[in-house]
């Protein structure tokens, strides 16, 4: 067990749409915040954040990956997964034992090879269902206010994630340690592997998937095989499971742009490599194919060059 690890100071890694947010939030309740960046544009960020009718901002310090002073404990990860191996490379070595990190992401493998590189940190993850987006690079608008989940893999983590909780709680969010945030995970990236590289493909909207045959004959196929996964890396799961789960996503979210149909349109690399590519790396290692997966990775990859990945 740990006592009250220091959270007053949070560094954050990738402060797009959901680290702004949570930028803003945290300062909210009285922490530090600085941002940390590959190629920071000026010594200061405005980030203004509108929610309904009210709209707070504020300046936060902001520092170069390559100089970032210590300690840097919390860190939260927010950049998108094909971008964090890179950038967090140059922060490992001036993380300290014990250190946190905190990868609030989409997709999966990261804090794989995060524990491979630094066994010594404790490395917690999390999932949020908060819908926020930027019309502007410092702007953000909230979608919708959802649930925060996180967890470790260690007692030591978890009790972590129990105080980072408590201490997110107090803005007013819904915040919740769990003890079973990797089976939530797998969960997540179901659906994200149902949806998101779909909605590239037919360039269409969230809920447009729901009225195609074609896409729906896809999105039972990927989660066939996710189910599959899932059940070899120990989270039992079912095809009729994920699939349900996954279209009434769709419909709840049916006006939303995915993140990958955002980055396609924009020319942007996805994150097809920490998702359905995912699901075609931990297959292989258990020795069955999944055509549905690795047939919709590589036209998402065919769109765009996407960058080299730890899968």
């Amino acid at each position: 067990m740990i006592a009250d690890p220091n959270l007053s100071h949070w560094h954050i890694l990738g402060a797009g749409a959901i680290g702004g947010l949570w930028a803003l939030r945290l300062h909210s309740i009285g922490c530090r915040v600085t941002l940390i960046e590959r190629a920071p544009l000026s010594p200061e960020r405005r980030l203004q954040l509108t929610d309904n009718s009210h709209s707070s901002c504020h300046d936060f310090p902001v520092v170069a990956a390559n100089a970032a002073a210590l300690p840097l404990s919390p860190l939260l990860v927010t950049t998108k997964a094909g971008d964090t191996i890179d950038v967090i490379a140059a922060l490992l070595p001036r993380l300290n034992a014990g250190d946190i990190v905190l990868l609030l992401q989409n997709g999966m493998g990261i804090d794989d090879w995060l524990r491979q590189q630094r066994p010594d940190l404790q490395i917690l993850t999390a999932i949020t269902t908060d819908g926020v987006f930027r019309p502007t690079r410092d702007h953000l608008v909230m979608a919708g206010h959802g649930e925060t989940l996180t967890g470790g893999n260690t007692a030591v983590e978890q009790e972590t994630a129990m105080q980072i909780a408590l201490q997110w709680q107090k803005t007013g969010e819904v915040v919740q340690a769990v003890t079973d945030i990797q089976r939530r995970r797998w969960q997540k990236l179901a659906i994200n592997c149902a949806i998101n590289p779909l909605t590239a493909r037919y360039r269409c909207r969230n809920g447009a998937l729901l009225d195609m045959p074609e896409a729906l004959s896809a999105m039972r196929s990927i989660c066939a095989e996710v189910a599959e996964v899932m059940s070899l890396e120990g989270y039992p799961a079912s095809t009729a499971s994920l699939y349900d789960a996954a279209c009434a996503v769709a419909r709840q979210t049916a006006t939303n742009t995915s993140s990958m149909l955002a980055d396609i349109q924009a020319q942007r690399p996805t994150e097809i490599d920490f998702m359905n590519g995912h699901i075609v790396t931990m297959a292989r290692k258990h020795g069955i194919a999944t055509p549905s997966n690795a047939r919709i990775t590589a036209e998402i990859r065919a769109l765009h060059p996407q960058p080299a990945s730890s899968n």
